[in-house]
């Protein structure tokens, strides 16, 4: 069975974090470890690697039949890759309980593979006492590239159990003014618009101090790996977050070596911050060689378009945030293995409430305003509306948990600031009582995702006698299913192992056709492949191999009397 490492207990706080009543490390270890009590002979829990910190990195195998599940068609959830996002962690543990309960008919056909919590440090340390809006894995990094690792962290000077912002009016000609505060909300803060006369009054840090001397503050500190960013696509080699090589971390290496023994994953969904399915990627803007598209191949575009109605229609997911795919799972899946991948935050801004019938006097006072000419004045709009709409939501929905209201501060070096801004992970967690409901709504899209997978099968073989002593013979490989075996931007790239069809007879026999046949994939809906032979009869069987890495190896053996008898797959 597996264990888990106990998290220590949260310490006091002033601001509730966004993962209020999520599950820690000890109730995350109890919920999983009751799948395998309750469903034995269905369930096994396994670790695929180990984190830095040396925290089991958890995989949950799914399957009516455990002893054959990895010769099944497999789907992957991955979930709590970046350590503010440990709503994926609930969503994939509720898909999990959901396909064990539900589809029991599924796991007959499909295998789903499940890592819930991919980066157990950051999110442990986020869930350890203050919300540090810590991110990445627990490599030490010199971020500030001064000869040492992680000496300015980021701290809660305020005690309030929050890492937030620091602003600081600075009346010094350094460090430069950056920011003042948006006209349209005040509690926010933007860069100025020169063209409208507006001058910057604050210089911008998060909390903390300048513990090095070096006239940074909070610029050294845990967590600056980026898992999401260190994965082979794109990655970015002057980027810190992005680590100091591919796959450099533990986590991230081991989850690769994972999927690089698992060639029957057809399709995969990720969890985290990047989004392809509220927004599609973009599929006509290529990387700087002109070559690589910086989102999807164009051939790639009408798949994504189907998936993302099944993800509408069944999540109701209708905004979401994202930021840049360089180097991030969902991109390496999708375009160095060839797997259909779905990122998704699984939660959006929910609609504001219905406003609230203005008052009978306020309608007179307007009504008074309008006969004398003057109308009011409207407030300009603030810089960033999508900011300014969470903090709306905050404000009327969330009591004004996701915002720490700028409060002054006597700092120890730079003196009166003011400490404040939005709560990290806010936009990207649910309340807790939204976790069910938001789970059902992933499951059911799991289900579908899983009956769009490949469906392989073979039409023929026809054996024709051509007399004297030859045959003809023809195959063809269909996909009936929606999904191609792998995806045209990993085929084009020559990314993936091939599908072998070997007709294995003498080369001296083989009169037409190649006795080894290589093709990169079978498209949906009806994507075939045609082969042909043509060869000399001796005495024995002639058999034809076909090696699929998506749908397994089968075999078909023609016989002395020209007869196909068709093996399993194995």
């Amino acid at each position: 069975m597996i264990s888990l490492l106990l998290a220590a207990a949260v310490g006091s706080a002033d601001v509730t974090p966004p993962w209020d009543a999520y599950l820690d490390e000890s109730a995350f270890a109890r919920r999983v470890e009751a799948w395998s009590t309750a469903h034995p002979n269905r369930v096994r829990l396994e670790t695929y690697g180990t984190s830095r910190e040396g925290r089991p990195l958890l995989v949950a195998t799914l399957s009516n039949d455990l002893e054959t599940a990895e010769d099944r068609p497999a789907l992957l959830v991955v979930a709590g890759l970046d350590g503010l996002h440990p709503a994926g962690t609930e969503y994939a543990v509720r898909i999990a309980e959901s396909m064990l309960v539900d589809q029991e008919a599924l796991l007959d056909e499909v295998t789903m593979y499940l890592m819930p919590r991919a980066n157990p440090d950051a999110i442990a340390a986020n869930f350890d006492g203050a919300n540090l809006g810590r991110r990445g894995g627990s490599r030490r990094v010199d971020a500030d590239r001064d000869g040492m690792v992680d000496e300015d962290p980021a701290r809660d000077l305020d005690g309030d159990g929050v890492v937030a912002m620091m602003r600081w009016a600075n009346p010094r000609l350094a460090p430069p003014t950056t920011h003042l505060p948006d006209p349209g909300e005040p509690r926010l803060m933007k860069s100025p618009d020169r063209s409208l006369g507006e001058r910057a009054g604050f210089v911008m840090f998060r909390e903390g101090e300048d513990l090095d001397g070096d006239g940074l503050i909070a610029e050294d500190g845990a967590g600056e790996v980026f898992f999401d960013r260190n994965f082979p696509h794109r990655w970015s080699p002057h980027d810190v977050n992005a680590g100091p090589y591919q796959l450099s971390e533990p986590e991230t290496l081991a989850l690769a070596e994972f999927v690089l023994g698992h060639p029957r994953i057809f399709a995969s969904v990720v969890f985290g911050p990047h989004d392809t399915m509220v927004s599609l990627p973009d599929s006509k803007t290529m990387d700087v060689t002109k070559r690589t598209p910086i989102g999807i191949d164009a051939k790639d575009k009408p798949l994504y378009e189907t998936l993302a109605e099944a993800y509408q229609a069944h999540a109701g997911q209708t905004r979401s945030t994202d930021e840049d795919d360089a180097g991030s799972l969902h991109s390496w899946l999708y375009a160095h293995r060839g797997i259909p991948t779905v990122a998704v935050t699984g939660w959006g801004r929910p609609d504001p409430p219905e406003p609230e019938a203005a008052p009978a006097e306020n309608e007179a006072a307007a009504a008074e305003a309008d006969e004398r000419g003057t109308p009011e004045e409207s407030p300009p709009e603030p810089a960033d509306a999508e900011a300014a709409a969470w903090l709306r939501y905050s404000d009327d929905v969330r009591n004004g948990s996701g915002f720490v209201e700028w409060t002054p501060f006597d700092h120890p070096t730079l003196g009166p600031v003011e400490i404040g801004g939005m709560v990290p992970g806010f936009t990207l967690n649910p309340p807790a009582e939204r976790l069910d409901e938001l789970g059902t709504g992933h499951a059911d899209f799991v289900t579908a995702l899983a009956g769009m997978r490949p469906r392989v099968v073979i039409e023929g073989p026809d054996v024709e006698d051509l007399g004297g002593g030859l045959r003809r013979v023809r195959l063809a490989m269909v996909n009936d299913g929606i999904m191609p075996t792998r995806t045209a931007m990993a085929r084009a790239n020559r990314a993936i192992r091939p599908i072998v069809v070997r007709f294995d007879v003498d080369r001296a026999r083989l009169l037409e056709g190649r006795r080894v046949d290589r093709i990169d994939g079978l498209e949906g809906r009806g994507g075939r492949a045609m082969f042909e032979w043509v060869y000399r009869v001796d005495d024995g069987p002639t058999r034809i191999v076909i090696d699929d890495p998506v749908s397994g190896a089968r075999s078909i053996e023609i016989n002395d009397h020209g007869q196909a008898l068709k093996g399993g797959d194995r």
